[in-house]
Parts: structure tokens; sequence; C-alpha cells
């Protein structure tokens, strides 16, 4: 079937199955006003229709929200600002030929408001500094609180003394290692969240179910699932180094293994020891983060060996199909190529099946590889369909210049279009 309406869907992440949570959302609700009028909603229970309003009525967008420290505050930050100075002074103007309720109009303006103005920036950093300081405070309460009572998630055990010495019991006695204590906050919370998978007869790390405890149980001892996965982002808001702002620090800080007062070292063997711990460099990508082809789930760690699959498995020639085109050209054809993909829907004809797999062999039997640029160069595709598309990361311009041919369309500050430099574009497309 041809479909000649678009379909419209939230953010996607291509390495997850669910939304990726923000650890600095909190449960306490409260009422915030809109940046621009006297509209008044509850966070966090209706953050989508604050930032929904923000667009619809204010075509405003808010870069990042997941990694606001505190929304609240934030947004009285900038309502205060934004009675001086008007939204192009402060923020990103962007071009595009829709309305918000998508009706064709030429040269629409929207805005970014992001941190890649100075201001925003500082105003992020403060506000996490703030919120890391209270979360200190909470850390330093863990560690010291001597009145900590709990029984053991294995055995009839109670701890009355420290969390540290409860977490300390779980790996000697039963081979099971959150993480180091010194590196943990939320430790409450955390151990009721893995007691209810427990108690619901779910496997800590791959979440499978099953249909009683001794099942349950032998099969975290055989396959060395007595771990939690560090892949699961449900468990983020727990280590402390999440809420450092550097990103640097996050990618060289690796979870130490050993607690300071244990002296037995086990490694980990699936086939000697299958009650043993895996090493914990596992909490970071050992091999690097993943590149997933545009057209099927394979994933590589290297951009040129996704660029041999799809020649070797899909026939098909990224480079030789963007030959020749600008940096933003080719961006929107791999965001094009990815909504396409998700909705099942053929890049040529458009034909849509209800399996990946048919539309796989449809596009390879019927050779529908011509792009055309009618239906790629639309405005839409200048933002990713992934939001963590690393493919995207990797498209280079062909020949020296980053600028497109119509600079003549650009007559403001602050105007991003075809126009805006590479630098820019990465800021924004930048997780």
């Amino acid at each position: 079937m041809s479909v000649k309406e678009k379909e419209f869907f939230g953010p996607l992440t291509l390495h997850q199955k669910t939304e990726n949570p923000s650890i600095f959302k909190s449960e306490e609700f409260v009422e915030v006003s809109c940046l621009l009028c006297d509209e008044v909603f509850t966070l966090p229970e209706h953050e989508k229709q604050l930032l929904t309003h923000l667009f619809m009525t204010h075509r405003l967008v808010i870069a990042d929200v997941n990694q606001i420290a505190d929304l609240k505050e934030y947004l009285r930050y900038w309502g205060f600002r934004f009675k001086d100075q008007s939204l192009p002074y402060f923020c990103t103007t962007m071009l595009l030929d829709n309305k918000p309720d998508g009706t064709k109009s030429k040269n629409e303006e929207y805005y970014l408001l992001s941190d890649v103005l100075p201001e925003d920036k500082e105003l992020r950093t403060n506000l996490q500094q703030t919120r890391l300081e209270k979360l200190l405070q909470r850390h330093q309460f863990e560690r010291e609180d001597k009145s900590y009572v709990r029984e053991c998630l294995f055995c009839r055990n109670i701890s009355t003394t420290t969390r540290t010495n409860y977490l300390n019991h779980l790996y000697e006695k039963h081979n099971f290692h959150i993480a180091k204590p010194d590196n943990l906050i939320f430790i409450d919370e955390l151990v009721d969240m893995i007691a209810a998978k427990l108690e619901n007869l779910q496997c800590i790390f791959c979440e499978g179910n099953f249909k009683d405890r001794t099942i349950l149980k032998e099969h975290m001892r055989k396959k060395g699932h007595k771990r939690i996965n560090p892949e699961n982002k449900e468990y983020d808001k727990y280590f402390l180094v999440n809420y450092i702002g550097d990103k640097q620090t996050k990618q060289n800080y690796k979870p130490q293994r050993k607690y300071n007062n244990v002296k037995k070292s086990v490694e980990f063997d699936n086939d000697s020891n299958a009650d043993s711990d895996p090493e914990w460099s596992e909490w970071t990508e050992e091999h690097g983060p993943l590149i997933t082809c545009l057209l099927c789930d394979h994933t590589e760690t290297e951009y040129d060996k996704i660029l041999a699959h799809l020649k070797l498995q899909h026939e098909f020639s990224f480079l030789k199909a963007t030959e020749g085109m600008g940096f933003y050209h080719k961006v929107k054809i791999v965001n094009y190529i990815r909504r396409q993909i998700h909705l099942k829907q053929c890049l040529a004809c458009e034909t849509k099946f209800d399996d990946s797999k048919n539309l796989e062999k449809h596009i390879k039997e019927m050779k529908h590889w011509v792009l055309s640029k009618e239906k790629w160069d639309q405005p839409e595709y200048y933002f990713p369909t992934y939001e963590d598309d690393l493919f995207l990361c990797f498209i280079q311009d062909d020949d020296e210049s980053w600028w497109s041919s119509d600079e003549h369309e650009v007559d403001k500050r602050n105007s991003m279009s075809d126009n805006i430099s590479k630098e820019m574009a990465m800021a924004v497309l930048n997780d």
C-alpha cells in the first residue's frame, strides 16, 4: 500500500528498548509557569505537555531537557530573562517550511534554546553543581549512617549496621556485587528495586521471567547473572559518577571491582565457575560505541565495516549514493532512510510492509536504492530520526567547503539552515 500521508512519532533510540530516563528527574510534584505566558504545568507529570506547549504555541525548543539538573529553576530563570529581550536575542533561529501543526509554509521561524549560548551553558552548569552538592550530602549520610536495618536479598541475615556492611555481605556470602559502596547513591531505593525484581521471579541481569525461585536461582548462577545489567539505564541514577558534568570524566571512570576490605579475588570463568563475578570493566563498553546499519539491526564499532556490510549484505553503497553531495544533504539522506526503515516503508516506491525482513528483501530484489531528492530533501530531515545515531558522526563533505550554494537565503543573525557551519550542526545533533 502506498502511503501518501506522513506518520509522526517521538524521539527514538537505536540501542535501547525504552526511553532513556533522566537521572535528574525528581519525583516531587512542583508547579511551574510557561516561560512566555501564564499557563501553569505540574512537573514531572506534565513535562511533555509543557514542552509540547512551548513548541506549538511559542515555537520554542529546549535542547537536552533530560540533562537539566533542575528544570523548575531553569524555566524560572529564562522566564525572567525573556521579559528583557525577545527569543531571537538568546536563541538560535531555525527556518523551516512547516507550521507547528504540519501545514506547509515557507521560512517559518522556530527557536532553539541550548548551551551553545554561553549564558545557558553557565546556568546549566550552576544548576548541576547545586544538585551535586545536595547529592554529596545524601552520599555522606549513607556512608556514615549506622542504623541501617535490612534483611538480605538471598538469606535470612539481617544487617543492623551500615549500608556498606550490607553490600559487603551480599558480595562475600552470595557473590552478588552491585558496585563499590563509595560509588553508589540512593542505596535504599536501589536495593528495593532489586528486591522487587527477585520477588517477581525476574532475573536481575537479563530480566527474563521464571516459574519459581529455584529455577531463577539456578539460571542466575549458571549464566553468571548475579549482577545488575550495565546497559540498563534504570540504574544510572544510583551511580554518583553519572551526575558529574564532565563527559570525559565519565568515560575514564571505571567502577572498582573490589571493596577496600575484601581480600579475596575471584576471576570470572563461565565454564569453570558459574557462580563467580565477571570483570567489572564490562561497566564500560569494551569495544567502543556501536554504529547501526541503515537497513537492518546489524552493528559494528567501525564506520568502514558498516559501509562494507551495506555493500555486501544489502548491495547498497552509501558513498556512491551520496557522491558529490554536501554534509547536510548526507545528513538528510541518513535521517530519511532511518525514518522509512522504522516505518517499514520502501525507500523508493513507499510500499509498506508488516515485517522488516520482507521490506529488506523487497528493496534488495527490486533494487529500490534510487533515492528521490523530492522525498529526502525536506527540512524535517535536518533532525536525527534516532537520538543516538552514531552513523551521523562519521559523515563528511566531499569537498573543502562546509557551506551550501544558496548563501543569499541567510540574512539574520543566529539563523540556522542549510548554510550553517558543520560545527553548529554537530552541536545541535550531539547527544
